[in-house]
């Protein structure tokens, strides 16, 4: 299953290599944390077949 590009809010900073929280199969390849107040960053996931997906992380509410 394709993950969808909807931005995510995780548990702790993602990483290369953590897999997306809804499509398993999918590693994140690129992290991009970036100084906002309501978006934490970037993370590029990489499906089985090479296909790429971004999605926005962003911080959990307080």
């Amino acid at each position: 299953m394709k993950p969808s590009s909807d931005p995510l809010v995780l548990k702790s900073h993602p990483g290369v290599g953590d897999r997306h929280p809804k499509a398993p199969q999918w590693r994140a390849v690129n992290v991009r944390l970036m100084e906002s107040a309501d978006i934490e960053g970037k993370v590029v996931y990489q499906g089985p077949k090479g296909q790429v997906v971004e999605a926005f992380v962003l911080r959990p509410a307080a």
